[in-house]
Order: structure tokens, then sequence, then C-alpha cells
């Protein structure tokens, strides 16, 4: 009997201390994208009555930065971290180090302290019209300041991608092509003749590539009529591996398996060297893609219909998800950052900026 209680004691302790442990650490339901949590942020900004956000990048879910334009202090940048957007102030007109009529049109990164943001700066032309130009601007963050950073003459730069922190470059408008080795940032240049036309220049709208390949967008008018060219970077060179490109392509984003897409009001997908459609404006008029692999990226822009809404969906490899709360009547969602779990979305209602965040 003595043997038979000692046992029940026994079994009635390691009962509770298994209780205990499931109850200290329990198991978590699986994660599931499609099931996130909405919020929404206004970055309204106290000294401008007009802002517009267009990009956005993060080194991780507590550290995304978000870029745009306003009607005063022009260039505007946000911060996300500690759970909260912070205005930094970087315009010599709020007090901070960056001189000039500025705006900014990309953000791009390696980690957190190292952050390039381009755009442009207005430079009055002696010789009207026009009354002035656009200028490259070019500033980088490395974790202590941030500086403007000293570049080759150029114009507006209108996007930002690389593979190291070696290996930058940066795209924009008349040709404007610039590359950071780790060094410096030099000027270079494409196998093909870029009119300049005051009216209508050409612009290197998007850059894109993984660890192993690099493709760039370029967009023009001639008579009219619009032309794409895809160039791809190969043995130190820029090709140009497509010049009978799509219409309406706003941007480009490549996979970490070497899938191109091609993203627009019809959104097109390059594998092995074939494109096919992905995404038409039936189900959403796409302005950006991000995401960690072909199974499981994010497209936002609009949703179709006679109402104007934001609109971000999921592709997790087979179907198309729209999360519908995300649909909000007047707005328009200009980029996307996600590290495959947590997503940002930065968009416009109006004359006011908005940032979803899903989790």
């Amino acid at each position: 009997m003595k043997r038979l209680i000692l046992f029940f004691a026994v079994l009635s302790v390691f009962t509770v201390l298994f209780l205990s442990a499931c109850h200290k650490n329990p198991v978590e339901p699986p994660f599931d994208i499609r099931n996130l949590t909405w919020t929404i942020d206004t970055l309204a900004h106290p000294d401008n009555w007009q802002t517009g956000i267009y990009a956005i990048w993060g080194s991780s879910s507590n550290d995304v930065y978000a870029v745009g334009i306003a009607n005063t202090t022009r260039g505007i940048l946000w911060r996300y971290t500690l759970e909260q957007w912070f205005d930094i102030k970087i315009s010599i007109t709020q007090g901070g180090p960056i001189s000039g009529s500025i705006d900014f049109n990309d953000v791009y990164g390696f980690d957190k302290n190292d952050v390039w943001i381009c755009g442009d700066r207005g430079v009055d032309n002696p010789n009207p019209p026009p009354d002035f130009y656009h200028k490259k601007l070019l500033i980088h963050w490395d974790g202590r300041k941030w500086e403007d950073v000293v570049t080759p003459d150029g114009f507006a730069l209108h996007s930002i991608w690389g593979n190291s922190p070696e290996n930058v470059w940066f795209g924009g408008q008349y040709g404007t092509l610039f590359h950071y080795d780790g060094t410096e940032v030099k000027k270079d240049t494409i196998p093909l003749k870029i009119p300049f036309n005051i009216s209508d220049p050409w612009i290197f709208l998007s850059i894109t590539g993984n660890e192993s390949e690099t493709d760039m967008l370029l967009w023009g008018n001639k008579g009219g009529d619009s032309y794409y060219y895809l160039l791809n970077y190969l043995n130190n060179k820029w090709v140009i591996t497509d010049s009978s490109f799509f219409f309406s392509a706003r941007k480009l984003w490549m996979s970490p398996s070497g899938n191109l897409y091609s993203i627009g009001e019809t959104t097109y997908k390059r594998q092995g060297g074939t494109w096919s459609k992905f995404l038409d404006w039936h189900t959403l008029d796409a302005y950006r893609i991000d995401g960690t692999s072909d199974d499981n990226l994010f497209a936002v822009g609009q949703a179709p219909g006679n109402i104007v809404r934001g609109a971000v969906m999921h592709y997790n490899g087979s179907d198309w998800f729209s999360y519908k709360e995300t649909e909000i009547p007047g707005a328009i969602y200009y980029d996307v950052w996600t590290d495959g779990k947590e997503v940002f979305v930065v968009g416009n209602i109006g004359f006011t900026s908005i940032v979803l965040h899903g989790k």
C-alpha cells in the first residue's frame, strides 16, 4: 500500500510540473499570413497642409523608413521604431542638415546603420525654359548622421537598389545613372542614346535584382508614344535585353530565385526568359510588389471598380488573397515592405499620408 501511495504521489508531482510548464510555454498556433491584424497611422506634418509618402524600406519590422514630399518643408522623412513613427528633421527648414528645395523619391538600405535616400533638389536655370531643374540628390545614414553625398552632376534620382553595401545603383531623369562601389559614387552609362527632352525626360524608373543579377527599367517618350527598355548588368556593363516592353510598367521587382516582375496596370512575370501575365487590372492596378519568395509576396495599389480605393493583396504561389479591411475609399497605395510576416504599406488619401501595418 505504501508503494502504491508513493507511486500516485510521484505521478501527481510530474502532472503538476507538466501542466505548469505548458502554462509557461504554451504552444503557439501556426502563423497565418492571411489573417493579419491591421492598424493605420496618419503621418500628418505640422508645417505642411499637403504631404505625399511614396516609398518605404525597413531593416527589420521595428526599423522602417518612409519618405516623400510636402508643400512647405519639401522632403519629409519618417522612421518607425519603438512601435511608433518619428518625424526626422531632415530639411534645413526644420533645422536638419540637408539644404535647398528637396524632394525624396526612394529609400533603400542594408541595415539600420546603412540607409540611402534619393530624390532631387530644385536649382534655378540661368537660361529658361524651364525656370529651374530638378537636380540629383543623394543622402546617406551611417548610424550617426544624415549626410549629403557628393556625386557627379546629374538630374533627379528616382530609384535605388543594391545587392551589397559595396554595390549600389541609383537611376533617374535624362539618363542619370550612378554607381557606389563602397568608396565613392561614380557616373555610369548605358548603350543607348537618351534624348534630352525637357517636357518628357527619359527616366530610369526602377532598379532591382538578387544576389547575382541586376535589372533596370528605362522609360521615355518618342513622338508621343511610350517606350520601355529592360537592361541587365552583364560582365561589368549594361545590356539591353528587351526593347518591346509592356506599357503601363511602373516598377520592377526580382524574387530571390531570379524571377522578374514588371509591375503596373497589368503585372507580368518573367520566368525562364518568357513573360506571362501575372496580375491584371481586373484584380489589382498594382504600384509595387515586395516579398520573401515567389510564394510569399504582397502587391499594393488600387482595387478595381468605379470607386477609388486602395488594396493590399497576398500571393502564396497558387492564388491571390485580398485584405478587405485595407480597401479604404479614396486611398492609393504606392509602396510596400515586408519581412515575410509583418507588412508596411504607404499611401495617400487626398493630401494626407497614411501607413498601414499588418501583423
